[in-house]
């Protein structure tokens, strides 16, 4: 699932360092290095995976995991509402394939995107063990937001910020308040569509070791192309 954006990134490494060998400046050299060894890092903390016709929809499926640790901000491209009622599944924090829409212990979240035919906007909303039931009132940890549609495809991104307490879980789409989730620098806490950071346990830690799992509820409601997975968090 990964080939071409390996082959991109070596293509990379590969052409930074023919310029090194024609350099005979040594700061020239030794700035070349560098700038090799942050691309090289860069590449440990990002990973992807392409949503294909090899999944199935209603299925638990695992995500890739960057070599340099746990996701804890994702991206997803080419979100889109086919149809009503289908909707999108983040799972983190688990050691084992989950087998609920719901995490079911401590240092699981979970991030639910999808469309009701209740509603003509989408609803997205972030849940652990204690909080987060949306359909069941519980909204502060959610949004059922007039400021995107899923009827066009859409990019969301979603981060997980702490690792102390119960994480910050923030929630953005590109074209949304100047937000651009291909440029982390964009996403602030004031343009988020969800900022939240009130869980009723603040001991429930994310799970620094757990492995990260996706699942659409039905791909011909609901669907993405691709879900970018970093290491790091934003802010």
């Amino acid at each position: 699932m990964n080939l071409p954006n390996r082959i991109f990134k070596i293509g990379l490494l590969v052409s930074f360092s023919f310029l090194s060998i024609q350099c005979d400046d040594g700061d020239s050299q030794t700035e070349t290095t560098v700038f090799l060894g942050l691309l090289a890092a860069d590449a440990n903390k990002r990973c992807e995976t392409k949503i294909d016709a090899s999944y199935t929809s209603g299925t638990y499926a695992a995500l890739c995991t960057p070599q340099a640790g746990p996701g804890r901000f994702f991206r997803f491209e080419g979100m889109k509402a086919l149809g009503e009622n289908g909707y999108f599944y983040l799972f983190l924090g688990y050691s084992q394939t989950p087998t609920s829409s719901t995490p079911n212990a401590s240092g699981q979240y979970s991030f639910v995107a999808g469309k009701s035919v209740s509603s003509p906007n989408p609803y997205v909303w972030f849940r652990n063990l204690e909080f987060g039931n949306y359909q069941g009132g519980q909204t502060a940890s959610g949004a059922n937001s007039n400021t995107f549609s899923l009827s066009t495809e859409q990019e969301l991104c979603v981060s997980f910020s702490g690792t102390t307490s119960a994480p910050t879980t923030y929630l953005w789409v590109t074209g949304v308040g100047g937000a651009n989730c291909k440029n982390t620098a964009t996403l602030q806490k004031e343009n988020a569509i969800i900022n939240y950071v009130g869980w009723p346990n603040a001991e429930n830690v994310l799970s620094t070791s757990g492995q990260s799992f996706f699942r659409f509820s039905n791909v011909s409601l609901l669907t993405a192309s691709k879900i970018v997975v970093s290491s790091d968090s934003v802010l």
